[in-house]
């Protein structure tokens, strides 16, 4: 072999796997702006907005807390999509005559489940569990809403959700890092050690 080439690979080589792993970390995802077309137009600034005010086309918001739909958010790994007995405690007395309502009673008188399209996803070689998040962003008195801005965005004033955080690794080890130096943080064991994020 010709030893430019062989220079230039030897060399070379481990310039662009940083260069690629420096690209897998810090990439602009693809998902920013994902807003995919849902079973139902279900509108999180109208149930998850501030009780009493409007949004922005004039709707009355309630303030129900996440929580109460998403059960598992401070229990469990995933936030947990609501059963349609959830939602039919609340549309079983009120939204008559409203598309989206008419067809949420449809599914559950016929015993058919929603089949809603994931907008946050983690690749699968990530570790990542919403309850100790939520349990250490929370603060007491707080809507659990609060909380859930750091990655979700805020969801509560969106017609239609959409990914608005990268959630790509770098986006994970700068908000570890930027908790685990805040004093109120730093005994709560956020750490950026590969094996806390990774299986």
């Amino acid at each position: 072999m010709d030893p430019k080439i062989f220079k230039a690979i030897k060399y070379g080589t481990p310039v662009l796997l940083v260069a690629l792993a420096a690209w897998i970390i810090w990439a602009p995802p693809a998902r920013i702006g994902f807003a995919p077309e849902q079973p139902i137009a279900y509108r999180h600034d109208i149930h998850a907005g501030v009780a009493g005010q409007k949004t922005f086309d004039g709707k009355d918001q309630y303030g129900i807390d996440c929580q109460y739909c998403h059960t598992g958010v401070t229990t469990s790994k995933k936030a947990g999509v609501p059963s349609m007995n959830t939602c039919m405690n609340c549309h079983i007395a009120v939204g008559y005559g409203k598309a989206g309502v008419d067809k949420l009673k449809s599914f559950y008188e016929k015993k058919k489940p929603l089949e809603w399209v994931r907008i946050h996803n983690m690749p699968d070689h990530v570790r990542f569990a919403h309850a100790p998040h939520i349990k250490k962003l929370l603060k007491d008195g707080q809507p659990t809403k609060t909380a859930c801005v750091a990655c979700h965005g805020d969801i509560a004033t969106m017609k239609t959700v959409e990914q608005v955080k990268s959630l790509n690794m770098g986006f994970c080890v700068n908000c570890h890092r930027d908790y685990r130096n805040d004093a109120e943080y730093k005994n709560h064991g956020v750490n950026v050690n590969c094996n806390t994020c990774h299986y």
